[in-house]
């Protein structure tokens, strides 16, 4: 049985400087959250930017951590649980509360840590609290009970999928999964979701749409939990749905050059809140990518992950409220989201799924993240001669007949038949190399774009560190 795995190598074949940085997408997250560790402050939370952003910066370091296995953030993420969870994460606001149960949820998954996971449990349970039979259901946006409104239900709904998926036998009265399916059938029915496929903020007192703004992150949070409904039934009706709202926001919140934007212009409009926004939104319509695969996400997701590098940036890697540029101010809110189109799009590093992440320079010279145990990886020019890349001295494999997948760059074209590139797997302890292969200057078929190279080999020695080398 050939078991495949999606371990990648991005390698620059480059002359020096011919490799575009902005593509860089794991080494721009690396400097993002760097950066954005700057605002982190003695509470375990983070300056310029107020309770509810916090729960998304959690998710940028979880992010840190899940493309570049940067385990330096783990224990931020415990010292900010540490640290606040003395009142449960509650507080006035049911969204508020519902983006702790998204964070810690996350922050379960990457570390297995169920200390997270009960507390997302208990969060979710206050929340529940806030449902009634006013406009016949749905969770008010506040303990004062004077709204209901879009982006609280569609935190429970997503809350309420997600602890169900992590939830082993959930099912039947007061679980999880019914809620869920309850708030789905009420949001689908409550008429915020308006006649362009696109959600309005909320409803009248009266239960009716109240006509405000289609906030971009309105429209993100919907994708992730219909997706999940998705993954739970197989019903395509959630994906079809979710692709209705995600395909309409495309065509409408965006500004002349097709880069994600909200309907209000200036830089403080809506003060700390609305600019976290669009990283909710890239966030979930990433999320939706992976399932459907459509084309013009995946543009869409590149077009405003290279804008925001390019046109967003400051000398010190911060990021301003417009993504399309120029750089205006930067804040824990406003980088905490723009780490998202960055990160969304770089390569994922878990523990069976080893990453090594070649420069966007011909000296190999940045840093994506740091090496942990067997996950581990090194470059360097001609060390020994001839070797660019080696890595990750991966012990975890099973035995057996498998695959490696190299993603390998240049950035000219030649039609010589001549070996451009030498890819081999080789035991680290043994020195045996497994299998080889010959690149030559002809398969590749365009410039700075990565294309997929693959290796069989066997493994045959349990426990001896392999070694995906390239030459």
């Amino acid at each position: 049985m050939k078991i495949i795995l999606s371990i990648l190598f991005a390698v620059a074949i480059t002359r020096c400087g011919a490799s575009p940085a902005s593509n860089d997408f794991n080494a721009n997250t690396e400097a993002a959250v760097s950066a954005l560790q700057r605002w982190y402050n003695s509470n375990g939370l983070w300056d310029t930017t107020g309770w509810w952003n916090a729960a998304n910066c959690v998710d940028a370091l979880a992010d840190a951590i899940a493309v570049n296995n940067d385990r330096n953030y783990i224990p931020v993420l415990q010292n900010t649980f540490n640290l606040n969870s003395g009142g449960d994460f509650l507080n006035d606001y049911y969204d508020d509360e519902g983006w702790w149960v998204e964070a810690w949820l996350r922050a379960y998954d990457l570390t297995g840590n169920v200390q997270y996971l009960k507390m997302a449990k208990t969060i979710f349970s206050d929340m529940t609290n806030a449902w009634d039979s006013h406009c016949e259901g749905g969770i008010w946006w506040s303990t004062s009970r004077t709204y209901k409104n879009a982006i609280p239900n569609e935190l429970f709904l997503l809350d309420a999928i997600r602890l169900h998926q992590r939830t082993p036998g959930d099912g039947g009265a007061g679980s999880y999964y019914e809620w869920a399916v309850k708030e789905w059938t009420w949001f689908k029915n409550s008429g915020m979701i308006n006649s362009r496929n696109l959600v309005n903020d909320g409803l009248t007192y009266d239960c009716s749409n109240n006509g405000r703004t289609t906030w971009s992150y309105n429209q993100g949070v919907i994708l992730g939990a219909l997706t999940d409904f998705f993954k739970v039934t197989g019903n395509t009706n959630y994906l079809t749905q979710a692709e209705t709202i995600a395909t309409a926001t495309l065509a409408s919140l965006v500004d002349q050059t097709g880069v994600l934007q909200e309907f209000c212009r200036g830089r403080r409009c809506g003060g700390r809140d609305v600019p976290q926004f669009k990283g909710i939104f890239i966030r979930n319509l990433a999320y939706l990518y992976d399932v459907d695969h459509k084309p013009d996400y995946f543009n869409f997701l590149f077009l405003n992950a290279r804008a925001v590098w390019l046109n967003d940036r400051n000398s010190s890697n911060q990021f301003g409220f417009k993504w399309g540029g120029p750089f205006d101010v930067a804040d824990a809110a406003c980088q905490s989201s723009a780490v998202m189109p960055l990160s969304v799009l770089a390569e994922p590093a878990t523990a069976l799924l080893s990453f090594a992440k070649g420069a966007a320079d011909c000296a190999f010279s940045h840093s994506a993240g740091s090496p942990a145990g067997n996950l581990r990886w090194t470059c360097g020019p001609m060390t020994p001669a001839g070797l660019i890349q080696y890595g990750p001295s991966m012990a975890s494999l099973p035995t057996g007949l498998h695959s490696i997948h190299f993603r390998l760059t240049v950035s000219a074209l030649s039609n010589a038949n001549s070996n451009l590139v030498q890819l081999s797997v080789t035991e680290n302890n043994h020195g045996t190399t497994l299998a080889v292969r010959d690149v030559p200057w002809n398969l590749f078929v365009a410039t700075n774009e990565a294309q997929d190279f693959s290796l069989d080999f066997t493994n045959a020695v349990a426990g001896d560190p392999l070694e995906f080398r390239i030459y």
